[in-house]
């Protein structure tokens, strides 16, 4: 009774600010989305039942679904990039190996901005980023390895000359493998 009595101050008390709070559960797909922002690109949380885009405090393993126990706050006014909502993570509740064969798809641009850069800030620029031949790591978030086959049209992406949808499969929770494009 006092925890509900508490989440009704709660919610009354936001609610007169222009904010309402509202503990939701939500599922988190096993690999991030490539987002076209405001001001730059970036890989965003995918979620089939919620808008969120960022978990403070959340660990992301590609390859793993999830369902997590968040707050949601509906902002008084809409961001200027259209953000209605902020989350806060009360608790994990799942984390579910998805197989391996699972494939699913992912935007690779070589840029992280819309307008040319320094050549100062080239290297912030770059979104893939050469471990050897094969494996590049995106955006510092995930390494993604390039079959034999397909290394002359994923440089065409590196080199800055195309981006391509391309279609992966998961190797493990830091690494994925291109499939095709």
């Amino acid at each position: 009774m006092k925890l509900f009595l508490i989440h009704v101050i709660t919610f009354l008390s936001m609610s007169l600010y222009g904010q309402t709070v509202l503990n939701k559960t939500i599922t988190i797909a096993p690999n991030l989305s490539f987002q076209n922002y405001e001001h730059f690109k970036r890989l965003t949380l995918n979620s089939p039942d919620s808008s969120i885009e960022y978990l403070d405090r959340f660990n992301f393993d590609w390859g793993y679904s999830y369902k997590v126990s968040v707050k949601e706050t509906k902002l008084s006014t809409i961001l200027s990039d259209g953000t209605q909502y902020d989350y806060a993570l009360n608790h994990i509740i799942s984390k579910t190996k998805v197989p391996d064969t699972t494939q699913f798809k992912l935007f690779i641009d070589p840029s992280r901005y819309y307008h040319k850069v320094e050549s100062s800030e080239q290297l912030i620029n770059n979104t893939l980023k050469r471990i050897n031949d094969s494996t590049y790591i995106y955006f510092d978030k995930v390494e993604i390895e390039v079959p034999t086959n397909l290394k002359m049209i994923f440089n065409q992406i590196v080199e800055g000359k195309t981006s391509k949808l391309g279609h992966f499969i998961f190797i493990n929770k830091k690494r994925i493998r291109l499939v095709h494009f």
